[in-house]
């Protein structure tokens, strides 16, 4: 199965220390995963201004890079095309085009691309593909690493992210409870147009 990520969950991934982790949140060996991503994520390691703060956060960014293959036009241009004529942002669209086209898995941060792809896509276009979004992403540190570790990387994210800082908006002193209730109810917020292309883990989140 092959993964294709945007910009946006990796460079949030990143930012909370959750990056080498992303084989194991998905649920596949890091030596059996293929991930592709958009050009824009490279482009980003040669910018000053663009470098995370946290220079060991940095470092995962660019091994990430190193590791996985940058994705070029989709497969299916026509349906690149449409998508891009529906008003859906490039990026997303070679993303959304060639999963239709291999039967793969998006990995995304961005709720409105998911909601405008449930605007202009149909059932069977649908069936040809999943989705793992951050909500998703956020529980699997939860079941697989346990609260405190869900925490102290939020918390280096929180002002980063509209989520995070709602989800612990009393910082390391969060509650559990009060978090995972937040990010649930964002997950429900994509599962209101997207649940039917949504990845399913075990046990289900």
């Amino acid at each position: 199965m092959i993964y294709f990520s945007d910009v946006d969950v990796v460079l949030k991934l990143a930012r909370c220390g959750f990056l080498p982790h992303l084989p194991e949140l998905l649920g596949v060996p890091g030596d059996e995963i293929s991930i592709q991503y958009l050009a824009s994520l490279r482009a980003r390691l040669t910018r000053p201004n663009k470098k995370l703060t946290n220079a060991a956060y940095q470092k995962h960014l660019a091994e990430f890079c190193t590791a996985h293959q940058v994705i070029g036009a989709a497969a299916d241009i026509t349906r690149q095309e449409e998508l891009l004529q529906s008003g859906m942002d490039a990026g997303e669209a070679i993303l959304f085009a060639e999963a239709e086209a291999t039967g793969g898995i998006v990995v995304t941060g961005d709720k409105r691309a998911l909601a405008h792809y449930a605007k202009h896509s149909t059932p069977a276009q649908r069936a040809k593909l999943k989705v793992v979004c951050w909500e998703h992403l956020l529980l699997r540190v939860h079941q697989l690493k346990g609260y405190d570790e869900l925490k102290r990387g939020a918390c280096e994210a929180i002002a980063d992210d509209g989520l995070l800082s709602l989800a612990f908006s009393s910082g390391l002193a969060t509650q559990e409870e009060h978090a995972l209730e937040a990010i649930h109810s964002y997950l429900n917020g994509v599962k209101a147009h997207s649940g039917d292309i949504l990845q399913t883990f075990d046990p289900d989140l």
